[in-house]
């Protein structure tokens, strides 16, 4: 499983191409000209934290899911995700802001199998994590070891916060410019990786255990597709050849449903 950090310049092809774009649309994300598009719908958890498809908020609701709709319009909510009408789904939390394991590695499997044997890829890790800067922003709670005194419980608890408050990556990866794609905080480290690190992205190893977010973007090398998951998004959005949104439209284990270039997502009729 490999990964290295690159410039950001081998994502601007994506910033230029979407600049222009109505924000709401499939193309302010992935750039126009892919053969077809797909929407990955991220599950929500039920009250025992189960994952629930979004089919399953609609049935229970005779609701038909169009392209365009959000998760909240799927389940009867509103944008805070209190109850909006009296047959509203309320027995989960929103979607998950990114896809389960399980299920990444499942879509992971179809970009791969639909890429070159030899391709590599590039990955986007969103800037706004903590644990990549490390600092004031990391926090710690720690008993007091009763065989201590107090200072030197306060000294194990300096020495502790220190740990985890360092940076997960070198100044190299920190003080390079990001790939800023606008909304001030669509902004992403980019990294080229091997098909191993882009089913199993593992970026680090911190004082709160390995990180293993999912990519933000994604694309092959080649740029035969992209995908996006915007921060805290309900779904994952895939520009590709015919076959490779095919593949991913009747793969099981993913809920997805096909989009346009111009689908204006959050404005379903």
């Amino acid at each position: 499983m490999q990964f290295s950090h690159l410039s950001a310049d081998h994502g601007q092809w994506i910033a230029s191409a979407c600049a222009s774009a109505d924000p709401s649309t499939v193309v302010a994300q992935i750039p126009h000209g892919f053969e077809r598009y797909v929407r990955i719908l991220h599950p929500a958890l039920d009250e025992d934290d189960q994952l629930v498809r979004w089919e399953t908020v609609a049935q229970s609701r005779k609701h038909i899911i169009t392209a365009a709709d959000l998760f909240e319009t799927v389940a009867g909510l509103d944008a805070q995700g209190n109850p909006e009408t009296e047959d509203a789904w309320v027995d989960s939390d929103l979607p998950l802001d990114q896809l389960p394991e399980s299920q990444w590695q499942a879509l992971a499997a179809e970009l791969v199998a639909a890429s070159p044997q030899d391709q590599k890829f590039v990955v986007g890790l969103w800037a706004g994590y903590a644990f990549i800067e490390g600092g004031d922003r990391i926090q710690i709670e720690r008993e007091p070891d009763p065989a201590l005194n107090d200072e030197e419980n306060q000294r194990e608890y300096e020495q502790a916060l220190a740990e985890a408050q360092k940076p997960a990556f070198g100044p190299e990866v920190i003080q390079a410019d990001l790939l800023e794609l606008g909304g001030g905080y669509r902004n992403y480290h980019l990294f080229e990786a091997d098909a191993e690190f882009l089913a199993r992205p593992e970026w680090a190893i911190t004082a709160d255990g390995a990180q293993r977010q999912r990519p933000a973007l994604a694309f092959a090398a080649d740029h035969s597709w992209m995908l996006s998951t915007e921060p805290f998004d309900d779904c994952t959005i895939l520009g590709g050849p015919a076959s490779l949104i095919e593949a991913i439209l009747d793969n099981r284990e993913l809920e997805a449903i096909e989009v346009g270039q111009f689908t204006r997502i959050g404005h379903s009729n």
